[in-house]
């Protein structure tokens, strides 16, 4: 019997296994770039091939009976064949739940530069599971996220952290940076990002905030093409019902010319860069209008003589815009323990909470407070912080 158990199971796996090449899947899919009217839908094929989204509003009717319009990857007038896919989806309706889908035919040979072969047309997402997605609503009442950072590539944990969510009373999932230890290979980012996550991300989207550890690995400079922005950096805003988000990215924490970066750290001017944008983005009306305002980044403006460069640094020029522009809280990582800075505390006048690496932040944002609790691998719940409005 125990044969036959294990040949059954070998059995399963390779049936798996070859399920999973017919579609021609690697890592994903995921929605990233999320707003108010569109997303980008990105995902990994484990040949090149040409993919395309289909959307249907979540009204009830059967998928396959709606008109559907293709949306591809196009640029410079060709649809894109390849292995790395990104689909960017316009004109959509705010606070809308939309279902989609994705398909596709690998490439069989592209040898020839006026004829491509393929293979046949197969549906990449599960047939049984609807994937949907829920625009941004600036007019919604609420506003409700996770939050997970430095996972350092265990899996196992962000799994258990993200498995007791509550998918239904979520916008979005928020990564806050150091999920990786380091971008060597930009399919291994992909796949300990995405692929612990993916049953939530079936119905959220990732609001991605890169850590200083993405920017190590060879790789580093294809990140990026996983978490594509409205401002095409790693820096960016978005509004959803109440809130406001600044989202913010300090860079290596190390001084340029440390050893480590080997000469290849050119981090002061993009992080001069990045001022020059932020002191613009909090006086964009979205932003100055919200209620609420928060600003998401790795690693925290604290005034502490002994923290790396790049906290001195940012606590040195962004601390005064972000008091200027009145944030309500800056949500941060990077310390791998939990930290509640009161304002008036560490040489700023907001308050920042650092979630610990090994607990899950949830955030429930309305126009009159904001309630941050974390929780446990187990789901016992650690801290808790209130700011009422």
């Amino acid at each position: 019997m125990k044969l036959i158990r294990i040949f059954l199971l070998s059995m399963l796996t390779l049936a798996s296994a070859v399920a999973l090449r017919a579609t021609n899947l690697q890592y994903g899919p995921w929605i990233h770039q999320i707003d108010e009217h569109g997303f980008t839908v990105l995902w990994i094929t484990e040949q090149p091939s040409l993919d395309f989204v289909e959307i249907a509003e979540d009204d009830g009717s059967a998928f396959e009976a709606r008109t559907r319009a293709r949306f591809y990857e196009t640029r410079n007038g060709r649809r894109v064949t390849g292995r790395y896919h990104s689909v960017r989806i316009e004109g959509l309706q705010s606070g809308t739940v939309y279902r989609y889908r994705i398909s596709g035919k690998a490439v069989q040979d592209d040898s020839n530069a006026y004829y491509t072969d393929f293979g046949p047309e197969r549906q990449l997402t599960p047939r049984k599971r609807e994937l949907t997605v829920k625009t941004l609503d600036a007019s919604a009442q609420n506003c409700r996220f996770s939050i997970f950072n430095d996972i350092h590539f265990d899996n196992a944990r962000f799994s258990a952290l993200a498995g007791k969510m509550d998918v239904k009373k979520t916008d979005f999932i928020v990564l806050n940076g150091d999920i990786v230890s380091y971008s060597e290979h930009v399919d291994s980012v992909a796949k300990h990002s995405v692929v612990p996550i993916q049953a939530q991300l079936e119905k959220l989207p990732i609001v991605y905030v890169r850590g200083n550890h993405e920017g190590r690995g060879r790789d580093f400079h294809k990140v990026y093409s996983l978490f594509p922005t409205a401002t095409g950096e790693f820096w960016y805003s978005f509004r959803q019902g109440p809130a406001a988000f600044i989202v913010l990215d300090a860079g290596e924490d190390k001084e340029d010319n440390h050893p480590e970066y080997s000469g290849t750290a050119d981090y002061d001017a993009y992080r001069a860069r990045e001022t020059a944008w932020l002191e613009a983005a909090i006086k964009d009306p979205s932003f100055v209008e919200a209620p609420v305002k928060i600003c998401l980044l790795h690693v925290p403006t604290f005034a502490n003589e002994k923290g790396w460069y790049s906290q001195r640094w940012i606590t040195e020029n962004w601390a005064p815009i972000l008091e200027k522009a009145g944030i309500d809280v800056m949500l941060s990582a990077h310390h791998h323990r939990w930290i509640c800075s009161e304002a008036g505390q560490d040489g700023k006048a907001y308050p920042i909470l650092v979630n610990s690496n090994l607990e899950r932040m949830d955030v429930n944002v309305s126009a009159h407070a904001i309630e941050v609790k974390t929780f446990s691998v187990d789901g016992t719940l650690r801290h808790q912080w209130r700011k009422e409005k």
